[in-house]
């Protein structure tokens, strides 16, 4: 089974590829957001931990992270972005190495995909065979955010800050898919990396 990193800035178009993967090519996918939400819900191994270093302002009535709270405190500053990736990333990677030895040993995947946009912050290349990287221009992706989650201006440059930049990714993955929006290009552009 062969580990595939798929990563990208937000709205890059990281779920599109994945899908296709999954459709096409019978892949297994880990997506390390959701493991790190759930593991920063309540009695999460990553809960205890977030909750003590940022204070119970955090929590919303019902004691769970309240996201919002929380992003705006890490778009806003990198010192806390640090920490907060140095109390989960940790957490995150066991469970994805987890789940990658449970799929060899079931033997029915070709191909395990590890979904992140966080792929150099978190230095989750090391376990991948190769990393994929999903390109498309800032202002395309800004134009999706916008029309898909309804996003701002100013959240999208807060989070456009804190992620990795395009020469970051393009200096340090060689394997890179264009996402235009053309669907059949994407697939044809994901076959030739797996020949």
């Amino acid at each position: 089974m062969k580990v595939i990193g798929i990563t990208g800035g937000i709205g890059s178009g990281k779920s599109l590829v994945a899908d296709i993967m999954i459709k096409k090519h019978n892949a297994y996918l880990i997506e390390t957001d959701k493991i790190a939400k759930k593991q920063m819900m309540p009695g999460g191994i990553s809960y205890g931990p977030v909750v003590q270093y940022f204070g119970k302002e955090v929590l919303k009535e019902d004691g769970t992270i309240d996201r919002l709270k929380l992003a705006k405190s890490i778009f806003t500053d990198d010192e806390n972005r640090l920490k907060l990736n140095s109390l989960t990333h940790p957490n995150v990677l066991i469970e994805v190495q987890k789940e990658i030895q449970e799929k060899r040993k079931a033997g029915d995947s070709p191909y395990c995909i590890i979904e992140t946009a966080l792929m150099i912050e978190a230095e989750y290349d090391f376990i991948c065979d190769e990393v994929w990287y999903v390109y498309s221009p800032a202002n395309i992706r800004r134009q999706r955010l916008k029309s898909s989650r309804g996003y701002s201006d100013e959240k999208i440059d807060d989070i456009f800050k804190s992620q990795s930049s395009e020469k970051d990714f393009f200096d340090r993955y060689s394997k890179v898919i264009y996402n235009d929006g053309d669907i059949p290009n994407i697939e044809e552009q994901i076959d030739n990396l797996l020949k």
